[in-house]
């Protein structure tokens, strides 16, 4: 079974809900399947949270001419919805039960609107995981990665600013969300060793005279330092909570049986793989969340170590080894 709605299901979804909307067979039963209907349309192309879109004065939010809805509250945003979608949205509130009931016109129970989504989209036989209102609002975000949207770019039009409900949406869907965000050609990472990467969010920024000092902590609450010149800080345009991959050189990590003073990150975990040549031993270790990081070092140097797989040891880099790409 799909772990999230493909194109094909969310067109004839979409074309379900007006359908719907349609067989109403009394004024006031066609009046609570338009908000409805206006609902489904916020969250579906807007990407509005359940309980955001609940909230909506709709008449005053939606600019039925430029298509900008600005959405109020904790996670503030303007986004923009597709001229495909107006259509119902500009019918709907001329309606003069929009302009007579203001802020209400979108009030609902939650429990009842899961129920409406859920039976609504019942004749697809479509999994009813995948149809509700949080479903829907990440398969938006999904359908903009898709079109190459910058994964910055949906977090915003999402309103995600906590680590936790980005790693939520990276989550989404067997984590469909995470291999647009880690994808890329080959090459792309200038000669970085992709397998040394990390997928996280800057939680603190300190600016120096020369230099700039980011705190990236992973999904999986690791936390790593790097350092970046003043010039890459701009032209990247980092800001707090934004999703970023930190790479780190493998050339650049320490290999140590326990912990050296000098070093802005430091891993200690199990020897997971050990490869030794002549001249250089390639190590992995094994992190708590699975990842597994690689060092290259000179073997003369790590024979006095004696080194073996399932042995703890530590990998200690400094932040400048450390450099950050943004989606």
């Amino acid at each position: 079974m799909s772990s999230s709605l493909t194109r094909q299901n969310l067109e004839q979804l979409t074309l379900r809900w007006e359908q719907w909307e349609a067989e109403a067979t009394t004024t006031s039963r066609r009046i609570v399947r338009a908000r409805l209907h206006l609902l489904f349309l916020l969250i579906r192309f807007g990407g509005l949270r359940l309980g955001e879109a609940l909230e909506l004065d709709a008449k005053a939010a939606v600019d039925v001419v430029t298509c900008m809805v600005h959405v109020p509250g904790a996670s503030a945003r303007d986004v923009l919805l597709p001229m495909g979608c107006m259509r119902h949205i500009r019918r709907i509130l001329s309606l003069p039960e929009a302009e007579g009931m203001g802020a209400e016109f979108l009030r609902f129970d939650q429990g009842f609107v899961r129920r409406k989504f859920y039976e609504v989209a019942s004749p697809l036989e479509l999994d009813s995981a995948l149809v509700g209102p949080r479903a829907l609002r990440y398969a938006r975000g999904l359908e903009l990665l898709e079109l190459h949207v910058p994964f910055n770019l949906v977090q915003k039009f999402l309103g995600q600013e906590k680590s936790s409900q980005i790693a939520a949406f990276l989550d989404f869907a067997g984590g469909a969300a995470r291999r647009y965000v880690g994808g890329g050609s080959p090459g792309q990472n200038s000669g970085k060793d992709c397998r040394n990467s990390m997928l996280g969010t800057i939680t603190d920024i300190t600016l120096g005279m020369r230099s700039v000092r980011l705190e990236v902590t992973t999904f999986s609450d690791l936390r790593l330092v790097s350092l970046c010149s003043h010039k890459d800080f701009s032209r990247m345009d980092l800001h707090l909570h934004q999703v970023v991959t930190a790479f780190i050189e493998p050339d650049q990590i320490v290999v140590a049986p326990e912990p050296l003073p000098g070093f802005s990150n430091g891993f200690c975990a199990p020897v997971a793989e050990l490869h030794r040549e002549q001249v250089e031993t390639f190590i992995g270790i094994r992190l708590d969340d699975g990842t597994t990081l690689y060092s290259h070092q000179e073997t003369d140097v790590l024979d006095t170590m004696r080194l073996y797989e399932g042995r703890k040891v530590w990998m200690l880099f400094p932040a400048r080894a450390v450099s950050l790409s943004v989606h």
